[in-house]
């Protein structure tokens, strides 16, 4: 510590005191005003750039315009001419989003060229240097180098997928993990329980691995379930999927309930398995795997991550692959049974692994359907009838350098593979979920289902005499069973991102505010709201699933558009591009009410609404109550200025 400074009287300068004064203001003003040049200049240099980048963003934009005028195609923006800023960055999206798939494919196609002299490099200079030593080593294929890619990343703890997979029930695992979360779930899925929730006497609950007397501190009870985030997400489950549109919405469900960021404690891999018996009267399975979840480097407890991606890729059996080959032995699938594969994403290459798998097991797979997949490297059987679905912008199925076998094929033994491009709606800006999102590709299999554009389709929809349809796997009279799959050996949680890029969660809009505004609802249980990353780090999709006592409110008495103007005035200016609700009340079970609100290229705001009835019981009773028209799944259009933002939510 420095000793205080002794009080003294201040005196005028002195001569020389002056004289040093005056020069340290002169001197100081010179290297002010050379700094305040020096920033001048670096101002006028910087409006220079942006002038010019304003002129080169410009002549782009009209040049886009131009081509895509002379090529008259009108996807996936309907473009103006650009002579505003909104208007000039439309057309340069829509360049991004158009060139963005074929760059993924020709890198993909090319890889071998492009990074295998770099693989020999570093292998020779691992000659020299002992942390990279490897033996010389040129790719003979593009799976020779990710496998290459995925050795070196396991000696420095990246890429490591493990070996065995631990699968148990959902239910189970919930009341291993997260008790009082499975002692809710009890509650909401019985129609005689008391109203409202009250939790158990908190003897009777507390956590396995922990007492009630913990290091000498005696615990209170747990705190309200009706605040754990993932709640909702794991509470609100259909009953049956009774066609390819509810496959793919099945799909977020099971994603939803596999996103280790939705309760922050646990990381897990969630595998649904359908079973129906078909007109035939054989039973029939579907199987749906799950998408990736975790974009961290290294893996983690859920077998489901980046690193199971890199390794299918590699055309190497992953972990997870085992594990739905384990939950399908716990379903009790038989030899002689149907099965019907079914995975978006990650899932279609589980998907497409496990076809060969079955056929080696002896399980009878007559069916495959993915979306949003890479697959074109895998051998499907002859037996086994394919349909993969691909966006047009979507770059994933592209990254495997190979397109899907075009069928009807000249090659004998050749698979009946028929692959599907087509266009989903583009919500303003150019945001890849749009392209790459279950729900999106939800839409087009509902397409696909009302208005088959080939006959083909139809016949993999119906069947023919030789082949049962696909629609057999679907319909009323299912079991519907949810299995969690985790890695033995791994206990280290992971985020779902290493990082966030444009979120709104660290740009201000959290969590909680939007939770207690639709808290406020009346009827409202609980709320899960959370940022829907749809396995890209920059997707800004919203997604809020809530449990009701009763959905008569939302369609009769509350006012739709009320809830969603307040809910986009939380997140205006956040990057925000849409809302979606998934709603399930405790008194009418059997019934999920979804809707999708996003604004579209023209200004326009676009409401997709999907009504699900699990049961034939079910539709009859809601369907007069809740939609008069008659129908399941509409979509409507509002104005631009239809939810015009607030200043204060009432």
């Amino acid at each position: 510590m420095m000793p205080q400074i002794p009080p003294y009287v201040l005196g005028e300068r002195s001569r020389w005191g002056q004289t040093l004064f005056v020069a340290g203001i002169v001197i100081a003003s010179i290297i002010g005003l050379a700094i305040g040049l020096i920033l001048a200049a670096f101002a006028a240099v910087a409006w220079v750039i942006r002038g010019v980048g304003w002129l080169v963003k410009s002549g782009l934009a009209w040049l886009w315009y131009g081509i895509r005028r002379w090529r008259g195609r009108d996807y996936p923006f309907q473009l103006r001419r650009p002579r505003t800023r909104a208007s000039r960055r439309l057309a340069l999206n829509d360049a991004y989003l158009s060139a963005l798939p074929g760059v993924f494919g020709v890198v993909a196609r090319t890889a071998l060229w492009l990074f295998g002299p770099l693989a020999l490099l570093i292998s020779l200079i691992g000659v020299l240097l002992p942390r990279w030593r490897a033996r010389p080593y040129f790719p003979g294929s593009m799976v020779d180098l990710e496998t290459k890619l995925l050795g070196l990343g396991a000696r420095r703890g990246y890429f490591h997928d493990g070996d065995a997979a631990d699968v148990v029930t959902y239910g189970e695992f919930l009341s291993r993990q997260l008790p009082q979360l499975a002692e809710f779930l009890i509650w909401w899925r019985d129609p005689d329980a008391s109203d409202p929730y009250r939790p158990p006497h908190p003897a009777a609950q507390a956590a396995p691995a922990v007492d009630a007397d913990f290091g000498g501190v005696t615990l209170g009870p747990y705190p309200d379930p009706l605040g754990f985030p993932g709640l909702a997400a794991a509470a609100i489950q259909r009953k049956e999927i009774r066609g390819l549109r509810e496959l793919f919405i099945s799909q977020r469900e099971i994603d939803d309930k596999s996103d280790p960021d939705l309760d922050d404690r646990s990381e897990v891999a969630t595998i649904r398995i359908v079973t129906r018996i078909g007109s035939d009267g054989r039973r029939r399975w579907i199987v749906q795997s799950p998408s990736t979840q975790t974009w961290h480097p290294r893996a983690g407890a859920a077998p489901n991550d980046v690193t199971a991606a890199i390794a299918a890729l590699a055309m190497r059996e992953i972990t997870l692959t085992r594990a739905v080959l384990d939950a399908m032995e716990l379903a009790g699938v038989r030899r002689e049974d149907l099965v019907l594969l079914g995975g978006f994403s990650l899932g279609g290459m589980v998907s497409a692994q496990l076809v060969q798998r079955c056929v080696e097991r002896g399980f009878t797979v007559t069916h495959l359907v993915t979306a949003g997949a890479p697959i074109g490297r895998y051998d499907i059987p002859p037996t086994v009838r394919a349909l993969s679905i691909e966006h047009l912008l979507d770059p994933i199925p592209h990254i495997d350098g190979r397109d899907n076998p075009a069928w009807p094929s000249t090659r004998p033994g050749a698979p009946e593979w028929i692959s599907v491009a087509a266009g989903p709606p583009m919500a303003r800006g150019y945001h890849l979920s749009a392209t790459h999102h279950s729900p999106s590709y939800a839409e087009t299999a509902g397409l696909l289902e009302r208005r088959p554009p080939d006959t083909e389709i139809l016949r993999f929809l119906e069947g023919d005499k030789r082949v049962a349809g696909a629609l057999e796997f679907f319909g009323p009279d299912q079991e519907l069973r949810d299995y969690a799959a985790t890695r033995v050996g791994f206990s280290i949680a992971r985020p779902a991102v290493p990082l966030y890029l444009h979120s709104t969660v660290v740009e201000g809009v959290t969590r909680g505010v939007l939770r207690t505004t639709l808290r406020r609802v009346p009827g409202v249980i609980a709320v899960d709201v959370y940022q829907s990353r749809t396995g890209l780090p920059s997707t800004i999709l919203w997604n809020a699933d809530v449990l009701v006592n009763s959905l008569e409110p939302w369609f009769l008495a509350i006012e739709r558009r009320a809830v969603y103007r307040g809910l986009l005035s939380l997140l205006k200016r956040r990057r925000a591009i849409g809302i979606h609700f998934r709603l399930q009340a405790k008194e009418s079970l059997g019934v999920t009410w979804e809707a999708t609100v996003q604004r579209m290229a023209d200004g326009r705001w676009r409401e997709v609404i999907d009504v699900t009835f699990d049961t034939d019981e079910a539709e009859t009773e809601f369907l007069p109550l809740l939609l008069p028209d008659g129908w399941s799944s509409t979509i409507n259009y509002y104005p631009p200025d239809a939810f015009a933002p607030v200043d204060h939510l009432s």
